[in-house]
């Protein structure tokens, strides 16, 4: 349980990466075809003290996420993006949890007042005006750009609140002493200055060339490196959407079909424009609801009744589907200019206005006829794919080979000529075999043919023609590789030379630019160095600089560099001359240690509670997006 939640950060945060950074699932697959491939819907993917996670509430918080990004950020983040990103497993991890902290919190007996909630809410920067004050026009716009109604984010507030006294209560057991916050201020805040000399060993200049007695021996050493390896020639039938999609028809009866029952997707929602006030009483509101009846303008029995200024009141541009008050069907049915209201909502009471409406729009067939049929090809690909695999797979079974099929078919072969394992031709170009494909090709015995395999977004039949078996190149063959090696170990042996002389001279005392003319070595004085300004040296390094005394010289003779480096002063922090330095890491290491506590907490909680982690679903649910997201980009080409 702990491994599970460990290095996740404060939901509200990661909830605002996932609003910036991912797209709509609708957009990506068509809600109504993901559903129905849609497999194991009804099982658990998480579960504690009887709270469930299942695969569709999972998918369609999934789905949530990207609708609200899609419409704040208008760009594509695919799915496959997400999983590159960690963000499918992020989701599911911030889902778990939450519903174990939801469950600690009713086992505590957690609450949160109604008032707090509201106050929290009203007090959130992100609503506030122009004038630093609440604005419900704000507030209505968030919830109408990430998607989510006005109850839903109450909910989530009341959550929140509750599952934050758990981490409050961690935190006020995480005590660090002034003492200890010093000691590490010192330690991260001390300087140091240093003699650095550098020796590149690839750019040093060798002359000459190896034996023949060295080239022997090299050769012997390097057999492994010298090896060819496997090299494979194959054959592969392939049969794909986009040999499918070619052969695929569909009438302008069907189309027209299509386009009656999907109307509603072909429609533009009644765009209106409105105004609003907010009222902390029944009676506030009433009393400037007989102001507008009286004739006097919204505007100023606003700012009169609800102290709001002009811009306050202006809710802008809502739909149907984006209104989330419980006054959204009133302001749907009320004509141009018509007040709603008072209407009593979770934040107090509002009366509204209707000041402009953008009535719906309905495109015509013949304005979506190519988008359509688009989609309808895609969609018979699909199943005409499966249906095609299944009947050619019959005649390769029946004997007939890859020739004969794709002769009478008309559909694409391939020949691969000695390809390895790693999809290289001889010459070291990439082959642009699919890994599937090749993963196939050294599965299978030579002269055989594979069943009909899937690969993601098509399917192939595959033949081994020839197998090539690893060898040792001819040393005539391998001058190339043997000259490299032999300069390579030159060009470590003089660098090694060289820094083993700077040490030397740096024990003597000489003085460092004399060092640096007399060896070669590239030198530089690095002052004012802390352990966290070391990340461009190698740690052996930095550790010696920081833990020997002045005047000790570390060599390293590795890596693509050889370096000496020598300390020459020490500037000791000061935590008394930096108390907001100490603060700021005295409530670092606070926070740390309070997180480590809320974790172990949860996870003592999550054992006693019997949580439960299904890897395999997740797997499978995790794979079959991904999957779904590559046939839906297979389909959109």
């Amino acid at each position: 349980m702990l491994k599970f939640f460990r290095n996740q950060k404060n939901s509200w945060l990661m909830k605002g990466i996932l609003t910036l950074t991912a797209l709509s699932f609708v957009s990506l697959f068509g809600l109504s075809r993901t559903i129905e491939r849609f497999p194991d819907e009804g099982k658990e993917l998480f579960s504690v003290d009887g709270k469930k996670i299942t695969v569709a509430q999972y998918v369609n918080e999934l789905n949530q996420k990207m609708k609200s990004v899609s419409k704040v950020t208008g760009r594509p983040f695919t799915i496959k993006d997400a999983d590159d990103a960690g963000f499918l497993s992020f989701l599911l991890d911030d889902m778990a949890k939450t519903a174990t902290s939801e469950r600690v919190a009713d086992r505590l007996k957690l609450t949160v007042p109604d008032d707090t909630v509201r106050d929290i809410i009203r007090n959130m920067p992100i609503f506030s005006g122009l004038d630093g004050t609440f604005s419900m026009s704000a507030y209505k716009r968030h919830l109408s750009d990430i998607g989510v109604s006005e109850k839903r984010f109450v909910s989530d507030t009341v959550a929140e609140l509750r599952t934050r006294q758990i981490k409050d209560a961690a935190g006020t057991l995480s005590l660090v002493w002034q003492s200890a916050a010093e000691k590490d201020y010192r330690l991260q805040n001390e300087k140091r200055s240093a003699d650095i000399f550098t020796v590149t060993p690839a750019d040093l200049k060798i002359a000459g060339k190896p034996t023949a007695e060295e080239k022997e021996s090299l050769y012997k050493e390097m057999a492994e490196e010298l090896t060819m390896p496997e090299y494979r020639s194959f054959t592969v039938f392939f049969l794909t959407p986009e040999d499918i999609a070619g052969k695929i028809s569909v009438s302008e009866d069907e189309l027209r079909e299509a386009f009656n029952e999907n109307k509603a997707e072909y429609t533009i929602e009644e765009i209106r424009d409105v105004d609003q006030m907010l009222f902390d009483s029944q009676e506030r509101a009433d009393e400037a609801y007989t102001a507008l009846q009286s004739g006097k303008k919204f505007a100023d029995v606003a700012k009169t009744f609800a102290g709001q200024t002009e811009d306050q009141t202006g809710l802008g541009d809502i739909t149907p589907s984006t209104a989330t008050g419980d006054w959204a069907d009133a302001v749907f049915t009320a004509k141009k200019g018509e007040i709603v209201g008072p209407v009593k909502t979770a934040f107090g009471w509002q009366i509204l206005r209707v000041n402009k409406i953008k009535p719906k729009v309905e495109k015509s067939f013949k304005e979506v006829r190519d988008e359509i049929e688009r989609k309808m090809v895609a969609a018979m690909t699909f199943d005409r794919l499966s249906e095609t695999a299944v009947a050619l797979d019959d005649r390769f079974g029946a004997g007939e080979t890859i020739e004969d099929v794709a002769k009478s078919t008309g559909f694409p072969v391939r020949k691969y000529e000695l390809t390895d394992s790693a999809g290289r031709l001889e010459n070291g170009k990439a082959s642009g075999v699919s890994k599937n494909v090749l993963a196939m090709a050294f599965a299978m015995e030579a002269g055989k043919e594979s069943p009909m395999t899937e690969d993601g977004t098509g399917f192939f039949v595959l033949r081994v023609d020839d197998i090539r078996d690893p060898a040792v190149k001819p040393i005539e063959k391998s001058e190339k590789e043997i000259m490299a090696a032999w300069v390579a170990e030159r060009q470590k042996e003089e660098a090694r030379e060289i820094i083993e002389k700077v040490e030397s001279e740096l024990d003597k005392g000489t003085h460092p630019k004399l060092i640096a003319q007399k060896t070669g070595a590239q030198y530089k004085r690095v002052n004012g160095l802390t352990r966290k300004d070391g990340k461009h040296l190698p740690a052996s390094i930095v550790y010696s600089l920081f833990n020997k005394p002045v005047g000790f010289v570390v060599t390293q003779t590795s890596g693509k560099e050889y370096l000496a480096a020598k300390t020459v002063s020490v500037k000791r922090a000061d935590p008394k001359k930096d108390v907001i330095g100490v603060a700021e890491i005295r409530q670092q290491m606070q926070a740390d240690m309070a997180k480590e506590k809320e974790e172990v907490l949860l996870s003592d909680f999550g054992f006693s509670l019997h949580s439960k982690i299904r890897y395999g679903t997740i797997q499978k649910t995790f794979s079959h997006l991904v999957k779904a997201a590559q046939e839906n980009e297979a389909e959109d080409d």
